[in-house]
């Protein structure tokens, strides 16, 4: 009697948990796990033969638990009536990889999934990088006849400024350490993802689907990355990608919602927004958001480096700063940071550390914030072991918008002019500019262990202007780093991050 009650417990237990799950899968074919994977989501109780099958595509660095851990994406679609599917890219396995490789793998499985499926109609629904992913498939790849419509979630059409942050000369031990420079992160720079929608969008290709997007712009909550994404990249933005590049030239927008880079593909969040066009294929009207360059103003200090147990950055403030953010990346969770003012009052903060997503995961962000600011000479230190470190300052400046970054004809360099003259550490000018271009081989589609390896060329500007170091095709992520002095003599200092892509005609794709 007692092994039959134990018996019958058993069952219901392993019931329970497949039921409550929501990640168990009708079909697996593949490894569990590996990429290249495909998983046949359960069937639903009732399903619609008119509704189109939903396949999943999660963006860089996650596995397809994107979609049903944390998620009710998966158990809210099948509750819907549609049979869905997953894919286990690079990614899965721990290497990011770019989207002509990630796509590649793609192909062949929505190729899969068709057969599977008998030739029913599928929606492709890409989160972040897997939306860039599913473009190189359907475009590049030629599987745009076996899917119909395409509904991209947060997905960075034109690249992340954190992508070029990542990749920047002063993130260079961070990244390192922590692993955030890949063949994936690369690929997502705004200068390489500029020359990927140069030969994309005027495809035929990119026209046989119909694409739908949605956006957040919410780069919340207060000190978490997110929120520190959102001081860097231009405009609104979730934190990760902003809402003017998470929109293509030929999609529908559905939604600008209130919601962070991590909050955007839930199921809650984003599936009632897309539901209503799986069932009407016709394309909806734009929603009025009108596509446009945004311009930032020179608001960012950039420093970084190795760090042997304490470490102090220095730099100057200029007066009338209203506020500045700072925020201190490493590879170990800090509980003080200490900020000594231009007086050498010395206040040690006490900070909560927040668990870097996307580009810095593996680091923890450390932020406070210093109201008005007495110019001067201002001193953030930490303590701690030996690790690497990135400092991300925000200013509230009136000066933001006084120094002006200026892109000349053919793109290839940058001039930086002041709106007033100053005390200039090299006489005659009102700022000086020194620049560090990290350079990468442009071979598409390589592996990361066939692939050259990156240059760093320095640079010292002459009147405010620094020309592109010509290395041939490839792309650019240029440091600049600018000094000055206001009118009234007190020092300043700002950091500018540009990626561009240069192509084997000589064109520049920013």
């Amino acid at each position: 009697m007692k092994k039959k009650i134990l018996l019958i417990l058993v069952v219901t237990l392993l019931m329970s948990t497949h039921v409550a799950g929501a990640s168990g899968f009708h079909e697996t074919i593949g490894t569990p796990g590996e990429p290249g994977t495909v998983m046949i989501g359960e069937m639903p109780d009732n399903p619609d033969p008119d509704k189109p099958v939903l396949l999943f595509v999660q963006g860089l660095t996650n596995n397809s638990g994107a979609w049903y851990e944390g998620n009710v994406m998966y158990s809210t679609a099948r509750d819907a009536g549609y049979e869905t599917a997953f894919v286990e890219l690079y990614d899965s396995g721990g290497e990011p990889r770019s989207y002509w490789n990630n796509g590649a793998m793609l192909a062949n499985q929505i190729e899969q999934i068709s057969h599977y499926f008998n030739g029913k109609d599928i929606v492709v629904v890409g989160y972040s990088k897997g939306g860039v992913d599913a473009q190189a498939a359907l475009i590049h790849y030629g599987k745009h006849h076996l899917v119909r419509d395409v509904i991209t979630i947060g997905s960075p059409h034109y690249g992340s400024e954190l992508a070029d942050l990542a990749h920047s000369t002063w993130a260079g031990w961070l990244a390192a350490l922590i692993g955030a420079r890949s063949e994936g992160t690369e690929s997502l720079q705004t200068g390489n993802m500029s020359y990927f929608r140069s030969i994309t969008d005027n495809r035929w290709e990119a026209l046989e689907n119909t694409y739908f997007t949605i956006a957040g712009d919410r780069a919340g909550p207060f000190f978490s990355s997110y929120f520190t994404g959102g001081l860097f990249i231009p405009g609104p933005s979730d934190g990760v990608v902003s809402v003017e590049s998470a929109h293509l030239p030929y999609g529908n927008i559905l939604a600008i919602g209130n919601w962070n880079h991590g909050e955007v593909h839930l199921g809650q969040n984003a599936f009632p927004v897309f539901s209503p066009v799986l069932t009407a294929p016709q394309p909806v009207q734009q929603n009025g958001y009108e596509e446009k360059k945004v311009e930032s103003d020179l608001d960012i200090l950039v420093r970084g480096g190795e760090k042997h147990g304490e470490m102090e950055e220095t730099f100057p403030v200029e007066e009338g700063v209203n506020k500045i953010t700072a925020d201190w990346i490493c590879s170990e969770e800090l509980t003080e940071i200490e900020v000594t003012d231009p007086d050498g009052n010395t206040d040690k903060i006490q900070v909560t550390a927040k668990e870097g997503e996307v580009y810095f995961e593996g680091a923890w962000h450390h932020t406070v914030e210093i109201n008005k600011p007495e110019p001067g000479e201002w001193t953030v230190k930490t303590a701690g072991g030996n690790s690497a470190y990135l400092l991300v300052a925000a200013f509230d400046s009136p000066l933001n918008s006084k120094v002006e970054v200026t892109t000349p004809a053919g793109k290839k360099g940058w001039k930086v002019a002041p709106a007033f003259t100053g005390i200039s550490p090299q006489a005659g000018q009102a700022v000086s500019v020194h620049a560090s271009t990290e350079f990468m081989p442009g071979l598409r589609g390589q592996s990361p262990q066939s692939a050259p390896r990156s240059q760093t060329i320095k640079q010292r500007g002459q009147k405010g202007v620094i020309n592109l170091p010509f290395k041939g095709e490839g792309s650019y992520n240029t440091t600049l780093d600018i000094k000055g002095t206001t009118p009234s003599g007190h020092s300043f200092e700002r950091t500018v991050i540009r990626s561009v892509f240069v192509d084997d005609l000589g064109v520049v794709h920013d």
